[in-house]
């Protein structure tokens, strides 16, 4: 949301304010002041002035609208303030629509692109109602109220988890309202005499001033006499005159079911608002009554049919819609918080890096530098591109997203990049130590050889110097 909308909401909220707490407005004159007080007050909007002229920020403008603010309305009054206030909420609405108009350029989409344009036709309607509140009658300002479900999103949950399953919320409700129509029909047939409700009647009279009541609604303060005295004070004065003698009213009974109409309207407003069914307000049968038993199974069968199952299934639908909405929202800001904006890399990525996720996001992915750039490419004459300048814009052109660095970041390729040539200076080192290992194997498993064939070789020479001696080691034996 913008400032100037922050601000056209605040207005709306402080026009309501004054309008719950001094309405009707006709007795409320400016007054004035002590000395003190007054001086004190001006002090205020000079410093908030100084503030907003100084240090453009918005607490200081905040400050210097409530200081003005209630310098009129003990200077002029409240009823002219009021009209200030919405003259200037209309005028702020009217530049804010403008402008919102000529960003989006709806006008040039055509009138089909205006009408399915949801967010132009919530302002357009917000202007409006600001008409009305300025032109028609101040009551309307209380529908400006409703901008905090368009600002909140978890009040707008609260909406679309009616809309959103809003098919199968409408089948169940006309399942209900089968169900209180054959509800009817079993007690139009049977239980006529049950029907009777008892009532509150008022006199006659007292009907006779509800069109004076329409009138003075939307008369608002404008039908004024010679003595500036407002018309429609003469009026509430004759109502209230003409409503003392009927304050008082006649209990009495009537049948709600000579009809089958009636009977319809009886059951869906009594039945579906009782907490328990229709045979809360139906009359209370005896038990020697023929049909005491099948008034009791009628109780119970549009108690648990209706009451609990099918008004349990509506509930049910929008708190399960309720939950996954909020469920999204979670996921979202999990998302919004834990991945970057630009490249999609999860926080995990950047663990025991030497660029924390943090510095990532504020300084090599910055989204506000790729919307800066993006603003300079459209807006920088095309004849002064640089290359990748060119590029960009004819990737812009295209609709086309591959320029940015999805799923890559420098800080990541330059560690990885550093971790590689790590590992190969590692294994180049294990595996000339490798090789020197080898020759130092190969030279003694030679010099092993030499040993062992110098070995055999002293071996034979000594069996051949030998032999002759154990051959005549024996003489006794035959030769």
């Amino acid at each position: 949301m913008s400032f100037w909308s922050s601000i056209s909401f605040n207005l709306a909220v402080l026009m309501n304010l004054l309008v719950a707490f001094f309405y009707p407005l006709e007795g409320v004159r400016g007054g004035t002041l002590e000395p003190h007080l007054s001086a004190l007050l001006w002090m205020a909007m000079l410093v908030s002035l100084a503030i907003v002229i100084v240090f453009p920020q918005p607490h200081g403008i905040r400050a210097l609208i409530a200081s003005t603010i209630l310098r009129l309305i003990f200077s002029v009054g409240l009823e002219p303030t009021l009209l200030l206030l919405g003259g200037f909420n209309l005028c702020n609405k009217i530049i804010f629509l403008t402008s919102f108009v000529g960003n989006r350029g709806t006008f040039t989409r055509g009138y089909l692109a205006m009408v399915m344009d949801v967010e132009f036709l919530y302002h357009l309607l917000y202007l409006i109602i600001c008409s009305l509140g300025v032109f028609v009658h101040v009551f309307f300002y209380s529908l400006l109220l409703f901008d905090l479900v368009y600002r909140e999103e978890t009040l707008l949950n609260v909406i679309k988890s009616v809309t959103r399953n809003g098919r199968s919320i409408l089948l169940t409700a006309v399942l209900a309202l089968i169900l209180v129509y054959l509800f009817s029909i079993v007690g139009y047939i049977f239980f006529k005499d049950d029907f009777i409700l008892n009532v509150d009647r008022i006199p006659n009279k007292t009907l006779e001033h509800g069109a004076s009541m329409v009138g003075e609604f939307f008369s608002g303060g404008v039908c004024r006499k010679e003595n500036g005295e407002n018309c429609s004070t003469e009026a509430v004065r004759e109502a209230t005159v003409a409503i003392q003698p009927s304050a008082v009213v006649i209990e009495d009974k009537e049948r709600s079911c000579d009809s089958l109409l009636m009977c319809i309207v009886t059951v869906l407003s009594h039945g579906l608002r009782s907490g328990g069914g229709v045979g809360d307000v139906l009359r209370k049968p005896s038990k020697e009554e023929p049909l005491f038993a099948a008034r009791v199974i009628y109780d119970m069968l549009f108690f648990f049919m209706v009451i609990i199952i099918v008004l349990n299934l509506i509930f049910g639908v929008i708190i399960d819609t309720f939950a996954d909405l909020r469920s999204e929202k979670q996921k979202k800001e999990e998302i919004l918080k834990t991945t970057c904006f630009i490249c999609g890399l999860e926080r995990d990525k950047f663990d025991n890096k030497t660029v924390t996720f943090e510095e990532h996001i504020k300084v090599e992915h910055n989204m506000w530098h790729y919307l800066f750039f993006i603003v300079l490419v459209k807006v920088k004459d095309s004849t002064e591109y640089t290359g990748p300048e060119s590029y960009v814009a004819e990737m812009m052109r295209d609709h086309n997203l591959d320029w940015f660095p999805r799923m890559r970041a420098m800080s990541l390729v330059s560690s990885d990049a550093d971790g590689e040539q790590n590992e190969i200076r590692s294994l180049q080192e294990k595996l000339e130590s490798t090789m020197k290992l080898v020759c130092n194997l190969s030279g003694q498993l030679t010099e092993l050889k030499e040993q062992m064939t110098e070995q055999r070789k002293q071996k034979q020479r000594i069996g051949l110097l030998g032999h002759p001696q154990h051959m005549n080691a024996n003489p006794q034996q035959p030769a």
